[in-house]
């Protein structure tokens, strides 16, 4: 039908912001309407597309995308829209759609100051997401990767608890500093190309291959060689991207963030926004600088461990709850990092389907926090107890989402973690075990979390509480079922990543394309997505 479908994905949230404008701020209840009504359009849209994206691909070449839309933007500059949906970005989009209905649906839940701002706020973040993960021109990516700041500056500091504008100052800080790296490293690309092959071009797709130099710089002056124009360009690319993730020692943001922010902001921004720098890894990183990545991917590959590692501990020595989750999300990053850093098929395409799945269970565990804290009044974990009896049915949500959140099998979280420890096992043994301290970790701060929590002798906090609401259990009952339907059969995730972790593995060592002599060597997988 020639519907520019990816284009209708990204402008039916700006559209509705727009005109969230025109409605009065009294009505409340049109304004909830329409941001649920939004979200849950461009929802069904992009799962239509990820359920019929099967076939051949719409393009063709080292990265294959589906339903491309490329039309010129700045010609002068070689600058163009060029959006596409591919096996890595498919199941992202799907969960960054899923995440906006959540958010959505929890601020129609309840009063929310300014709360036509806040509706229109969270569209625009929605829009700005979704472009970074349909994005193919770079220039076009840095666009929406710095506009998501925008929106999500005000909803940070505007909403939260009396520690939020701190935090969101250093969490602006820290990106943006990332970001110019950034900037610098997608300038120097350009020009390198442009030199190189006398076409200028943002493209992805006309970048790979670089322009360059891999030879070492030297200082004249003083005599001293540096890394190559790549490795620096690289390092531009992988400040930006760790900053995101985070990776330890750019962390310190997210557990002040994460304990600030409300509810209805953290199912996006913790089960997508810190997604999207282990995404843009795998899409440029990777594909763009081989030699560099395949040169830093040691050192890339330890700072995840010590991630893993660092979060599961100070998720032990914490006592506000939610400050757990926020630590056990540090530390299930560092594991999708990990896959990512392996450089082979069985460890990216466990990072693909791990983003997928912790931004499920992240969604989830923040949901039962925030009820928790509504319920009691406290988040100190040493005040609460006993919650079973008084919540049968939160115990049951909580329960499914602490197994899910240590990795048990049958969980979603088990094929995922499971595929990365086979990559980092084929990388090094060492990274691989290393990795594995990190579940057990895991296992012991989330059931102590959950132990705690539930079956001690009731505190008087916890003497004279309620369960959840039905409403309250219709918002976690899918995110829990798929929990489960998600461990139990893989195969929808990974049956769409295949070939694009195959293609983005190969250009990840320099090949052209999936049929070299030497691909099989970078491990394969099968139909159902596990090794």
């Amino acid at each position: 039908m020639n519907v520019p479908w990816l284009t209708v994905v990204l402008l039916l949230p700006l559209a509705a912001a727009a005109l969230l404008q025109v409605i009065p701020r009294t009505a409340v209840t049109l304004l909830k309407a329409l941001t649920v009504t939004a979200t849950a359009a461009a929802a069904a849209i992009v799962w239509t597309l990820v359920a019929t994206m099967g076939g051949s691909p719409h393009s063709a070449g080292p990265l294959s995308f589906h339903y491309s839309e490329i039309h010129q933007w700045i010609p002068v500059i070689g600058a163009t829209y060029h959006v596409g949906l591919d096996g890595i970005s498919a199941w992202i989009l799907a969960l960054n759609a899923g995440v906006f209905v959540l958010g959505a649906i929890l601020v129609s839940r309840r009063s929310t100051d300014r709360l036509k701002l806040f509706c229109g706020l969270l569209l625009l973040t929605e829009t700005m997401t979704a472009g970074v993960l349909l994005s193919v021109d770079l220039l076009l990516f840095y666009l929406f990767w710095e506009g998501m700041l925008i929106p999500l500056y005000f909803l940070l500091a505007n909403y939260g608890n009396e520690n939020r504008g701190r935090a969101t100052v250093k969490f602006i800080v820290y990106t943006v500093a990332g970001s110019l790296l950034m900037l610098v490293s997608i300038l120097s690309l350009f020009f390198a190309h442009g030199v190189a092959s006398g076409n200028l071009s943002f493209d992805l797709t006309q970048l790979l291959g670089g322009g360059l130099s891999k030879q070492p710089l030297v200082i004249p002056w003083v005599n001293i060689t540096t890394f190559t124009p790549e490795q620096w360009a690289f390092l531009g690319f992988a400040a930006a991207f760790a900053i995101k993730i985070p990776l330890v020692p750019f962390h310190t943001w997210l557990p002040d963030l994460y304990e600030s922010a409300p509810v209805a902001v953290l199912v996006f921004f913790a089960g997508l926004v810190s997604k999207l720098g282990a995404y843009s890894f795998i899409r440029f990183a990777l594909t763009l600088f081989p030699d560099a990545v395949n040169t830093f991917k040691w050192v890339l590959a330890a700072l995840a461990v010590v991630s893993i590692i660092y979060g599961a501990l100070m998720a032990l020595s914490q006592r506000d709850i939610k400050r757990i989750v926020a630590y056990s999300s540090l530390s299930h990053l560092g594991f999708i990092a990990l896959g990512i850093f392996t450089l082979n098929v069985n460890g990216i395409n466990g990072a693909v389907i791990q983003i997928v799945n912790h931004g499920i269970i992240i969604a989830a565990l923040f949901i039962i926090v925030d009820i928790i804290e509504q319920r009691t009044g406290t988040r100190d974990r040493h005040e609460l107890a006993g919650l079973e009896r008084r919540m049968p049915w939160l115990y049951a949500f909580f329960l499914v989402a602490t197994l899910a959140g240590l990795g048990m099998p049958g969980m979603n979280s088990f094929a995922g973690e499971f595929s990365i420890m086979l990559g980092a096992f084929q990388l090094h043994p060492a990274y691989a075990v290393l990795a594995g301290l990190g579940v057990v970790l895991a296992c012991w701060y989330m059931l102590r979390l959950h132990q705690g929590v539930m079956h001690d002798p009731p505190q008087p906090r916890t003497e004279a509480v309620g369960d959840i609401r039905p409403a309250q259990g219709l918002v976690l009952l899918p995110l829990v079922g798929l929990m489960v339907f998600l461990g139990v059969f893989p195969g929808p995730v990974g049956d769409v990543t295949q070939l694009s972790v195959k293609q983005t593995t190969a250009l990840a060592h320099g090949y052209a394309s999936t049929a070299g002599p030497n691909f099989s060597g970078l491990g394969p997988v099968s139909p159902g997505g596990q090794p």
